[in-house]
């Protein structure tokens, strides 16, 4: 596919990823990708690498490309200690993103992470022999140390004796500095005054009035010192081909972990092509169907881009698309086999997630108008030339796209030349997309079922394109309107419409009302779009209101329950009080009680507690709120219900009752002594349970809650019906324990959590 390929400029896209590559590999790798018919495994690895990005900070900082270090080193050359410390860096930086893979969840990309090899050993010998600053360090062998020390005494000495001969040969200098030059200390003497030191030259100036001696009695060091420094420049190479060679040893190791850095490399790039350009992740299909949604050719700019919406379905054969000029259907062309060849070479594209790509065993393609000058073909020959290859080649498994089908011939013959072409490409079976100007394959488009029609719109009031792809709509050449456009007279446009056959207008002037009908109909549908989203906005805002309206009434309720029960209470002191007042007989108290007492029933008359109803009938059983008895319903008297307790019948007003299950026959218990344990985390879950499976357990967390050192605690019971919710908060209400409960805050769950203080 190299000749398709480069008509639809795929390596020329393909740099655009390497944009984001961390490393010169990175960057090879993703040149090399192909089109191929598996490329899930590389998709499911960008999504992972996505995944992986939104966790953990990729090491991209540290030096990958060591190739050309790797092929030094198998040449048999020795590496310098910089480039020792290029090594270093790439093995730590491969311990990095295996580190990375050790935390990353089962995944694909944690499986190619965890390839990565440790290099332990090479890694301590570079630390050990090289510092930071690229230098070998004393402690590389026990030689060089002894050698560097050698060095140091006789470096002194040096020094030192040279400074006193300087002294002694002061008065004969031309400058008192000591001059040093190839490794030897000497002196800068008047060329007059040569013969009064005695020594070796090594230079002259330019001039000749100065001599550079080197002092006979600085000669034993300076060639002592010569010979350190070069018994040290040996030791170092011994010790850099040392390591080299143990470099050497792994190098296959090292080759490895290059080829998965620089995948890994790849992978990432084209994950930040994702999050940079708007792109995604799409995962091809084998059933020849495509359907690009909001597709934005990537080699266009964005503030220049439209995007594209096409289809071809499975039931299709292939589409033709028409229209004018300058109006985009190449760029369409060639997104739809630019988009294939990507999404098969592994690569996202810049198009909606839900766009559907097709696995093709070939792309086909004949794009542009070319001429070989030097086989002597014009631009028909040479497209005919290369339809002819395509017509041999092509099968049920391939993508054709051929541009401008027709053209660059006498009309009549090029219209049935082109039929023909798409009636064999439709026998072969294959799946393809032309671009044409000729009515009769417009017309042939329109009568095939198996064939879709789309094209280009057209603006009829500004007279240019909007680059908009219409489907099933087939497109108008307008070549007399864009002729006028670009300063063609009016005389000559009606003079070529009179040379139009009557066909011909009729044809155009039915595509034109077809295309108007079609764009009044997208701008219709814009805005019932545009309110639609303004409906579902304003349902979400309606939800939202009413679920906090919600909230606040079961909150109000609640208030008005708990002040209920603080009455109750008051009552039943009261009543205590009276019975105390009867056992001394006392009247006047007495009468006083009873006033109290009656006041006080008239409140609770007054009272009304939304939301408490309860539907009780005959044969159901109840309990009292807040109490355990459970009876059963016997007889129903409207207002009122007469309960049999078992051993004892009362008539008892609906609203102080609750619906309760029935009694389990009595059986034996065995009761287990559980320990006071210190509660670990101040939280139970009760989701999924009754409210009278719940009630135990809540009412055993608040007493290990009072035993810990919690002050607070959090209820999840769950958002549901709230029924669960609002036995919770009856159990708590009847509880003197509690000092206050309330719902949990958004970051504590919501509704769907009960925070208690005790």
């Amino acid at each position: 596919m190299n000749d398709s390929l480069k008509l639809l400029e795929f390596d020329e896209v393909k740099k655009l990823y390497t944009k984001y590559c961390f490393s010169e590999g990175g960057k090879e790798k993703i040149m090399g990708l192909q089109p191929g018919e598996d490329p899930w495994d590389e998709l499911i690895l960008i999504e992972d690498t996505l995944k992986a990005l939104r966790f953990f900070e990729f090491p991209i900082y540290y030096d990958y490309d060591i190739k050309p270090l790797l092929d030094k080193v198998t040449s048999g050359q020795i590496l310098e200690p910089r480039e020792l410390l290029r090594i270093k860096d790439f093995i730590n930086g491969c311990n990095a993103f295996k580190e990375i893979g050790r935390k990353l969840d089962a995944s694909r990309l944690k499986m190619k992470l965890l390839e990565l090899k440790n290099l332990p050993y090479i890694l301590n010998e570079i630390s050990r022999i090289v510092s930071e600053d690229g230098e070998i360090k004393n402690n590389a062998s026990r030689k060089l140390r002894e050698i560097r020390e050698e060095k140091r005494r006789v470096t002194s000495e040096l020094k030192r004796l040279s400074e006193r001969v300087k002294d002694k040969y002061r008065q004969f200098l031309q400058d008192e500095i000591i001059v040093f030059r190839d490794g030897r200390y000497l002196l800068a003497v008047k060329s007059s005054y040569r013969p009064k030191v005695k020594g070796i030259v090594h230079y002259s100036s330019s001039t000749g009035m100065t001599l550079y001696i080197e002092p006979e009695e600085l000669i034993p060091f300076n060639d002592r010192k010569r010979i350190l420094d070069e018994e040290e420049r040996r030791e170092i190479n011994r010790i850099l081909r040392e390591v080299t060679t143990k470099i050497l040893y792994k190098i296959d190791t090292f080759k490895e972990n290059f080829s998965i850095i620089s995948h890994i490399d790849s992978l990432y790039a084209r994950a930040m092509y994702v999050l940079k350009e708007n792109a995604n992740v799409i995962h091809p299909v084998k059933s020849g169907e495509i359907e690009l949604i909001e597709a934005r050719h990537p080699l266009i700019p964005d503030d220049r881009v439209i995007p594209i919406n096409v289809k071809i379905g499975r039931d299709k054969s292939g589409l033709v698309i028409t229209g004018p000029n300058m109006g985009g259907k190449t760029v369409t062309l060639k997104t739809i086999g630019l988009f294939t060849a990507l999404v098969m070479a592994g690569f996202p594209i810049k198009a909606d997630q839900n766009s559907t790509i097709s696995i093709f065993r070939k792309i086909l393609v004949d794009i542009g108008e070319e001429q070989n000058i030097q086989l002597s073909l014009s631009t028909f020959s040479s497209h005919i030339k290369r339809i002819s290859k395509i017509l041999q080649e092509a099968d049920e498994d391939s993508l054709v796209l051929i541009d401008e089908l027709g053209t660059g011939t006498d009309p009549i013959e090029g219209s049935a030349l082109a039929l023909a072409i798409v009636e064999e490409l439709i026998k072969k079976g294959c799946k393809f997309v032309v671009t044409t100007h000729m009515t009769p394959l417009k017309l042939f488009a329109i009568e095939r079922r198996e064939i879709e029609s789309a094209s280009v719109e057209f603006d009829p009031q500004t007279l240019k394109p909007t680059y908009h792809v219409l489907m099933g709509v087939p497109g108008a050449s307008h070549a007399f309107e864009i002729a006028s456009s670009l300063g063609i007279s009016d005389e000559i446009i009606e003079r070529a419409r009179y040379h139009l056959s009557g066909g011909s207008v009729e044809v155009e002037s039915i595509i034109r009302k077809l295309q108007e009908e079609v764009r009044s109909l997208k701008i219709e549908k814009k805005k019932v779009e545009e309110e639609k989203e303004k409906l579902e906005r304003e349902r979400e805002r309606y939800e939202r209101e009413y679920k906090k309206l919600k909230n606040s009434k079961i909150e109000e309720i609640d208030k008005q329950l708990k002040d209920l029960t603080s009455q109750v209470d008051d009552v039943m002191k009261k009543l205590e009080s009276a019975i105390h007042v009867l056992k001394k007989k006392n009247v006047n108290d007495l009468k006083k009680v009873v006033k109290e007492l009656y006041d006080e029933k008239k409140k609770l008359k007054k009272l009304d507690i939304p939301g408490t109803s309860v539907r009780i009938k005959e044969g159901d059983y109840v309990r009292l709120k807040g109490g355990t008895s459970i009876g059963k319903v016997v007889s129903d008297k409207g207002e009122t219900v007469f309960v049999d307790f078992g051993t004892m019948k009362m008539e008892l007003p609906k609203t102080s009752l609750e619906i309760a299950k029935a009694p389990e026959p009595k059986m034996k218990l065995t009761y287990i002594e559980t320990p006071k344990n210190v509660l670990e985390k101040p939280e139970i879950d009760i989701r999924g349970l009754t409210v009278e499976q719940a009630e135990p357990l809540v009412i055993n967390f608040i007493d290990k809650l009072i035993l810990s050192d919690f002050e607070k605690g959090y209820i999840i019971h769950g958002k549901g019906t709230g029924r669960l919710a609002a036995g919770v908060w009856q159990i708590l209400r009847r509880d003197p324990r509690v000092r206050n409960y309330r719902f949990g805050t958004p970051g504590e769950g919501g509704t769907g959590v009960t925070v208690v203080e005790v």
